[in-house]
């Protein structure tokens, strides 16, 4: 799936120059790594006329070999630039629910073409297989879904972990620090763009229903 695009990390010298290439925007933020291995690092790009950011989630170009797939989707993390790579994203990876298998090798009922798991899968992609930016939701309450005719993008409701071929609610309490802290935020973003007020109990809330949900289930 994503390793896929390791094919397309720079851009051939065969390559005509009419091909559209990413340039950075605003100062270098930081520099890693010396000599003809620096990177700097940057908070955003311009690509084909669009600007994109960190944070900015997107709909990345598979390397398809002639077959029909649908795009990857991401989101960035770091923009970096080095002289013989140009920009390249180190990226967050969605998955969608065919291309992640569970353990139990039973993959999770999808709310139709909208589903995606999160996933804290990291890698490194060329900018310019960016297709445009693209919205997602992260919902921890059945409740909050939104719909898509007033809200359209795709929805999060689990954590896919590739390793252990696991899934994980974003209510799961045994997230490490510093994931749990990124899924509340991600959540909390979602809830203040659905016109929903964030609360201290929301969290709470929502353990408490998927607890009482799996009790009666073994009842």
């Amino acid at each position: 799936m994503p390793n896929e695009l390791h094919h397309a990390r720079s851009i051939p010298d065969d390559v005509p120059h009419l091909v559209k290439v990413a340039k950075p925007i605003g100062d270098v933020v930081k520099i890693s790594r010396e000599g003809t291995h620096q990177k700097n690092h940057y908070n955003a790009f311009d690509f084909d006329g669009s600007t994109y950011e960190l944070g900015d989630t997107v709909l990345l170009a598979p390397y398809s070999q002639g077959k029909m797939v649908k795009p990857y989707v991401a989101m960035i993390k770091d923009i970096t630039e080095t002289d013989n790579k140009g920009i390249v994203l180190n990226t967050q990876w969605f998955y969608r629910p065919e291309d992640a298998t569970p353990r139990n090798g039973k993959n999770m009922e999808p709310i139709g073409a909208r589903e995606l798991f999160y996933s804290f899968h990291m890698d490194e992609v060329p900018a310019e297989t960016i297709i445009h930016k693209c919205i997602v939701h992260f919902v921890s309450a059945q409740n909050h879904i939104p719909a898509r005719k007033e809200y359209p993008g795709f929805i999060v409701r689990k954590v896919y972990d590739p390793h252990s071929k696991r899934l994980f609610k974003l209510t799961n309490n045994g997230f490490l620090h510093y994931m749990q802290q990124e899924i509340d935020l991600l959540v909390r973003k979602t809830m203040c763009s659905l016109g929903i007020i964030p609360n201290n109990k929301s969290r709470d809330d929502a353990v408490d229903q998927e607890d009482q949900s799996s009790r009666s289930r073994n009842e």
